[in-house]
């Protein structure tokens, strides 16, 4: 990934230098206060190469979530192209950043929770700040995708990975996949990942191969494990092979529908080689059962 052209990019979609006040990053975050909010597109930020997630942070602040190893430079760019100096934040200076500081986190898309509560009862006042800040600076408090829960801050870590199409659960061929959503899907994620005691688990969902393999190479060092459902990629996929063999990151495959049941050209699944296990045709339920596997590994591999 080229800093430079990633910064501009998000530059662009976040209204160009002169929608944009200031400009910080820290660990995995570049923090924008821009004038007119409004005039984000948050659909395109979402899909930019390298981007983990999007949030909006108070009335006038914007975060985009980047991997650790590549934030700094992408801020150095940025800072570059709005003449405005690069801070560098800790949890404890978030409140600097927007007038509404922490008392207003929230998803441009969905609801981030604080211990199972939104951001709209989280507590308010200075004490409430102390809280928060608290919560901040704890393992697991804050994550980069839809869907995560942060239940416990002692657990394993998972992503659940999903490839093409399957945003349209629910309204693609209902008769295979089911009538529930894709925000149902990460809802049952959510209670799964609580009930077995993660600590953070995360979904992820692209219509494109090299955006997976970034997520499976950002994996590395940032999760433990990983749930996935290639959809289509699963039986054309090298690359997807190749990056979790690269990473090492165990692997449990999973797959919505009774896949040896189906069409010829769908029998061959290149990342199984490179997976723990595989769950086959339990509906959305198999997710559950896939996190139970990682679970269960995860723990063997920690007792060991």
């Amino acid at each position: 990934m080229d800093p430079a052209i990633t910064a501009a990019d998000v530059l662009e979609a976040c209204g160009g230098a002169d929608n944009v006040t200031g400009n910080a990053v820290c660990m995995t975050r570049l923090r924008l206060v821009l004038k007119d909010p409004s005039r984000v597109d948050t659909d395109r930020l979402e899909t930019l190469h390298g981007v983990l997630g999007v949030r909006r942070r108070g009335a006038s602040g914007v975060e985009v979530v980047f991997g650790p190893a590549i934030v700094d430079a992408i801020g150095r760019e940025f800072s570059s192209r709005t003449d405005l100096p690069l801070e560098r934040k800790t949890a404890k200076a978030i409140t600097q950043m927007t007038a509404s500081g922490v008392r207003n986190v929230d998803h441009l898309h969905s609801t981030h929770r604080y211990g199972g509560a939104d951001a709209s009862s989280a507590p308010q006042g200075d004490d409430g700040l102390d809280k928060l800040r608290q919560l901040l600076e704890s393992p697991g408090a804050l994550t980069n995708d839809k869907g995560a829960n942060r239940t416990t801050t002692t657990g394993p870590t998972a992503l659940v990975l999903n490839g093409p199409n399957l945003n349209l659960l629910g309204v693609r061929e209902p008769d295979i996949y089911g009538r529930e959503t894709y925000d149902d899907l990460v809802h049952l994620v959510e209670r799964a990942g609580r009930d077995l005691g993660f600590s953070k688990v995360a979904c992820f969902q692209s219509n494109h191969e090299g955006v997976l393999v970034d997520r499976i190479q950002q994996a590395l060092g940032t999760y433990d494990g990983i749930v996935f459902n290639p959809a289509a990629y699963t039986h054309t996929s090298i690359a997807l092979l190749d990056a979790l063999k690269a990473v090492g990151v165990p692997t449990v495959e999973v797959h919505i529908s009774d896949v040896p049941a189906r069409e010829a050209f769908r029998q061959v699944s290149y990342v199984r080689d490179a997976c723990i296990d595989t769950v086959i045709g339990e509906g959305l339920e198999g997710y559950a059962h896939a996190l139970a596997i990682l679970k269960q590994h995860l723990d063997k591999k920690k007792g060991a």
